[in-house]
């Protein structure tokens, strides 16, 4: 499979073939030809229009009717509307015609009538009928499906008749004391089109043109826009790519309800463009189309979820050119869709492929990434660690993403993310071998690619990243501090400094005897006072990011996410109350060993909203309680804000910056990204 990447802006593609040009020349079409439509039509169930001018005034009437199998030259069609009385009536006319359509092309026959009345008519047909293309665009029929016009704040009902990607027809009645009246064509009004289950369309649309009835009209509507923005305008778009050969793209049309495969004209992380004919063309923008599958062979296919943004006419034929947003996708298949995509940027970058993990280990030791006193802190469980990295390099959880830089089965550098929280991914265990510096600026690169991709996807719950490192660490100093210093905003990018220690189990005495010391579940009135007490210091993102705003309380889905990837996580929500005020709050995180080699995530947190009244060792006791509630005989501590620990005179190993960017601001990290890596030389 063979890719070019694109440009922005509509260019020839020689990937693409055009379709005919139509000949608007009438064809001759023979009686078999015509018996065999006249079968197709009654297999589908449509219609005829049979056409009758009067003998004597002259003017003409139009009936619809049912063809019956047609066998030979004799047709018999029965009417749709039955009329009492129709018998007498029709003997006053005669028959000009019938004409039978699909949409685009319509066959003018001419019969000689046999006989009719008011439930059907027999007709002979003729040797030869003439086909014609009588319209530019084709209309596609409509069943089901129901259109409501709001103008005014007046809501008229009633049916989509048909349709193309250009227009609509639909058929709308008034309800007392409604009037069509009310409608002025020169005000755009906004067409909603359902089909009993679900919205397909929503759009503004100008009124063209309509009948003259007073309770019933048929209005010819036509979309206003050929775009429809369904994200905010990015000034870092997704890299585009046209693939060779063309992938299909399969679906059922949401108003036709027919299948449809389309050839894929270009390919990026958060959406793609198909191509149409422009006389048949009925993808609208604004429409969503759900379960589409695009297509990798024929045996591997991705599924999602896509709404119509742009169309744009092509210059090069008669196409159009059909600009798709993902709106949904499976987190492992959009992974996949994004490996892809990488490889292309650089064949020797991998997102979340299958690694030897003995190799891995031999990287993170020749790294220096497990120094000695690391080592030392876990080689206690250094099976489990283990079997915790086999299974998140070579099953591809949900919860897990890495991405390596390797030749020749030598890696060169690597880094990953993890979900740790319900909105919130930790990017850890960056790490480059020596004079590879670059290499580990590009799968820091490529991983903030991968978001940039990824992050509009609701199903990705990227709404945070976040990372710690040492303060004593150059890179994540220069490279993280220099995020918050460039985006000059705490709501878009933040730092907080936790302090942290391990703490071991001991006997301790209870505690200050001048007030009660005491563990209870954190309320939403703790959650709100911890709120304010962090505003006030910080500003910053940490507590929405970490699940500790009141509007997060009680949400755990992530923990079942772990469960169904073979994982184990849980996190207890616990306050410290003195006399019944609140001291601070607690979150209890136990996962898997080995999730994060610093065991990061096995920490327990503690918020302080007042520091007032602790001594060291009520400081103590409060963790005894937790360790004794936890069955935890030694765990990580990090207490923020890490001041308080100083002021306490309260010992502590070593402190942690903790960084969380929101994606909401995602465009302004990449332009700070994009000069960061400049200055580096990798972009």
């Amino acid at each position: 499979m063979g890719f070019k990447k694109t440009s922005a802006q509509p260019s020839p593609h020689d990937n693409i073939h055009l379709f005919p040009k139509v000949n608007t020349r009438k064809q001759r079409v023979s009686l078999p030809k015509l018996i065999n439509k006249l079968n197709r039509l009654n297999f589908k169930e449509e219609s005829v229009l049979f056409n009758f001018k009067h003998r004597k005034h002259g003017h003409t009437i139009s009936m619809y009717a049912h063809p019956h199998p047609c066998l030979d030259a004799e047709l018999e069609c029965s009417w749709m509307e039955i009329e009492a009385g129709n018998d007498q009536r029709l003997r006053a006319f005669e028959l000009t015609n019938f004409i039978m359509t699909d949409g685009q092309n319509s066959i003018q026959v001419v019969p000689s009538l046999l006989s009719v009345d008011g439930r059907q008519i027999t007709v002979k047909l003729p040797d030869e009928s003439f086909e014609a293309h009588s319209r530019a665009i084709k209309r596609h029929q409509c069943q089901g499906i129901k259109a409501s016009m709001v103008v005014n704040s007046a809501v008229y009902q009633g049916d989509l008749i048909d349709f193309n990607a250009f227009y609509f027809r639909a058929a709308l009645e008034t309800t007392a004391p409604q009037t069509f009246d009310w409608i002025n064509s020169n005000i755009p009004i906004n067409l909603t089109l359902t089909d009993n289950s679900r919205v397909v369309y929503v759009g503004d649309c100008n009124v063209i043109r309509q009948t003259t009835g007073q309770t019933h009209r048929e209005f010819v509507l036509e979309p206003s826009r050929n775009q429809f923005p369904r994200f905010r305008a990015r000034e870092y778009r997704s890299d585009r790519h046209e693939l060779l050969p063309n992938l299909n793209v399969a679906f059922t049309h949401p108003i036709t309800q027919k299948t449809m495969s389309l050839k894929m004209l270009d390919l990026s992380g958060s959406g793609f463009a198909l191509v149409e004919p422009y006389e048949g063309a009925t993808l609208l923008p604004g429409m969503i189309l759900e379960d589409v599958g695009i297509h990798l062979t024929s045996r591997s296919k991705l599924n999602c979820t896509v709404q119509v943004i742009h169309r744009t006419h092509l210059p090069d034929g008669n196409l159009v050119k059909i600009g798709l947003a993902l709106l949904d996708i499976d987190a492992v298949e959009h992974m996949e869709l994004l490996s892809l995509l990488q490889q292309v940027k650089n064949p020797d970058t991998y997102v979340s492929n299958q690694v030897d993990v003995d190799t891995l280990w031999d990287f993170f030791f020749e790294t220096g990434f497990i120094y000695p006193q690391k080592y030392a802190s876990l080689v206690g469980n250094k099976d489990k660690f283990k079997e915790t990295y086999t299974k998140l390099y070579n099953q591809q959880p949900k919860i897990a993403r890495h991405f390596i830089h390797m030749e020749h089965n030598c890696i060169l550098s690597h880094v990953a993310m993890l979900r740790l929280y319900e909105k919130t991914w930790c990017l850890h265990h960056h790490a480059a071998l020596n004079g590879k510096r670059k290499s580990g600026l590009i799968v820091l690169d490529y991983l903030c690619d991968f978001i940039n991709d990824t992050h509009s996807i609701e199903s990705a719950n990227i709404h945070y990243t976040t990372g710690f490192y040492r303060t004593t660490n150059k890179f994540p100093m220069k490279f993280y501090g220099g995020a918050t210093e460039y985006l000059n905003n705490p709501k878009a990018c933040s730092i907080d400094d936790f302090a942290y220690f391990n703490f071991e189990a001991m006997p301790v005495d209870d505690g200050d005897e001048t007030g009660c010391w005491k563990l209870a579940t954190t309320s939403k009135g703790d959650l709100e006072d911890l709120q304010g007490c962090y505003e006030k210091k910080s500003g910053g993102l940490l507590l929405d990011a970490f699940d500790l705003t009141p509007e997060n309380m009680g949400i755990n889905t992530l923990s079942d996410e772990y469960s169904k990837s073979g994982f184990k996580r849980e996190v207890h929500h616990l306050s410290i109350k003195k006399n019944g005020e609140l001291k601070a709050v607690l979150a209890v995180n136990r996962t898997d060993v080995g999730l994060n080699f610093s065991d990061l995530t096995n920490a327990l947190q503690m918020y302080i909203v007042d520091d007032s009244g602790f001594k060291p060792q009520d400081f103590k006791f409060i963790l005894s309680l937790v360790s004794a509630k936890f069955n935890m005989l030694q765990f990580p501590v990090m207490v923020y804000p890490a001041e308080f620990m100083t002021d306490n005179n309260i010992p502590y190993e070593k402190t942690y910056r903790c960084n969380v960017i929101s994606s909401q601001f995602w465009d302004d990290y990449m332009r700070y990204l994009h000069k960061f890596m400049k200055r580096a030389r990798i972009r």
